[in-house]
């Protein structure tokens, strides 16, 4: 936790922190002491299966295995069992992760046991959700919840705290800020990202204009600071946007429902439906798809910017399938959370879902040569099928009969402007960030065997019988 250069006087605490500093903060806030009076948590780990640092979904993320080495002491406090050769793709293709964990010596670490243990949303990681927790006590501590964007580590848990807060009639003292940034970007500069430049250093604006006001007011009597309900960065036309209630709409049981954009024939993308049909591919778990061009290596510096990477490194390989939009004549904008809606079948008795909503840059960017045609994912989420009806209670996939995929990907606030084109892509794997699934069901995917890796074929469906689709917040223009 830094708290060096906050404001503080008159005994009153202020608390801020990122990841792991903010997991603290957060924590800070169930039945909080009386002195604490401000709390700002900056990328916080709130549920740590769901979406934050350990899976996605159910998905296990691979490159903490050699952080958890770094932290428990593997040999020797703060170092890691190398991984193998340079390339983290082969190093981990050939292998499960309680495999891998085995033969590293992992398999002595008491964390990582525990992990192995509970491989579902069972109460182990329910009980120490803290967005649930918090509802469940509230605080009226005023609280300022920041999250990047583009935060593959750290991606459900300030919103989530957030909107649970709200939901739970704490409105008034709980509010969000959502940066065009990777983690913990909030700390450093923020005028880019990737490829990506903004208006101005994001970062700094969020610290002079939001959280010092904001601690000033309750540490040191300053003067009232007006916080938007929600400010969140609009990265598609470059500037923030300030809204009195957010998000402006939701999937079930608020007023303005999400708008479908439908899958259609042809790997065509639109707002109205298509007739039936089906598109089938090859996932093959020994040559699953890369999240970045390889070779691919977790220190190589491209770890925190992955989330912006050009996604035609992959489009065009056979397993991924990519929908597109005409090129737009207006703007699109979207602000909110998406919900991937995918209607699929396959051949094996387990899977993976990944789904990427992309803004595809027009062919020639004058002002960015380099942009040209770029596919720059503004969300994306994978879920494990066995997930599909309980997070609490994993089930076989039934071959060759249809499941829905319903699940949430991470908020958006983005225009997708004229001369673009929006694009869906859906696929099986996004590895290595994400470890394998075997495709045939067996009890526990950290000890699944060489065998159980099999190819299976997924049809992804559209039209009236299995209308796949991504809800999009659309705001009326």
């Amino acid at each position: 936790m830094n708290k060096a250069n906050l404001p503080q006087s008159n005994g009153r605490v202020g608390m801020i922190g990122s990841s792991y500093e903010g997991f603290t903060v957060a924590m800070a806030l169930l039945h909080p002491h009386p002195a604490l009076k401000v709390a700002a948590p900056q990328s916080p780990m709130v549920d740590g299966w769901m979406g934050d640092d350990w899976f996605h979904y159910g998905a296990f993320r691979l490159p903490n295995i050699g952080w958890l080495g770094s932290q428990t002491g593997y040999k020797g406090a703060g170092t890691a069992p190398p991984s193998g050769g340079y390339d983290d793709y082969d190093n981990f293709r050939t292998i499960s992760a309680g495999d891998w964990a085995k033969r590293s010596g992992y398999d002595q670490l008491p964390y990582w046991n525990r992990m192995v243990q509970h491989p579902a949303y069972d109460g182990f990681w329910s009980g120490q959700a803290l967005d649930t927790l918090l509802a469940a006590s509230p605080s009226n501590v005023p609280t300022l919840w920041e999250q990047g964007l583009w935060d593959h580590e750290d991606m459900w848990g300030g919103i989530h705290a957030y909107e649970a807060l709200v939901k739970a009639g704490h409105q008034s003292n709980n509010y969000l800020v959502m940066g065009p940034w990777r983690h913990s970007q909030v700390n450093r500069e923020g005028r880019s990202l990737g490829p990506l430049t903004w208006n101005g250093d994001t970062a700094q604006q969020y610290r002079e204009n939001m959280v010092l006001p904001f601690f000033n007011q309750y540490l040191k009597d300053g003067p009232a600071v007006t916080l938007p309900a929600a400010a969140i960065y609009n990265t598609g036309a470059n500037h923030w946007d300030n809204f009195p209630k957010w998000p402006l709409s939701c999937d079930k049981g608020c007023d303005t429902a999400l708008t479908p954009l439908y899958l259609q024939a042809d790997k065509g993308l639109g707002f109205q439906r298509a007739a039936n049909g089906g598109d089938s591919y090859v996932s093959d778990p020994a040559n699953p798809v890369p999240y970045l061009p390889r070779p691919i290596n977790f220190e190589d510096g491209r770890w925190g910017e992955w989330l912006v990477s050009d996604q035609r490194s992959v489009d065009g390989r056979t397993d991924v399938m990519s929908y597109s939009t005409p090129v737009l004549t207006k703007t699109v904008k979207v602000s909110g959370v998406p919900w991937a809606d995918i209607f699929a079948k396959t051949t094996g008795s387990d899977g993976d879902v990944v789904v990427k909503l992309i803004d595809v840059y027009p062919d020639e960017v004058a002002s960015n040569p380099k942009m040209g045609g770029y596919q720059l994912a503004i969300s994306l989420d994978i879920f494990r099928g066995r997930y599909r009806d309980s997070f609490a209670k994993p089930t076989a996939i039934p071959a060759n009969k249809t499941q829905e995929y319903r699940f949430r990907l991470p908020a958006v606030n983005h225009e997708f402007l004229p001369g673009h084109k929006i694009m869906v892509q859906v696929q099986s794997s996004l590895f290595p960030v994400y470890d394998r699934n075997p495709q045939t069901f067996v009890p526990n995917i950290f000890l699944a065997k060489p065998g159980d890796y099999k190819k299976a074929t997924v049809t992804i469906q559209h039209g009236s019988v299995g209308a796949s689709a991504v809800l999009l917040p659309v705001v009326a223009q």
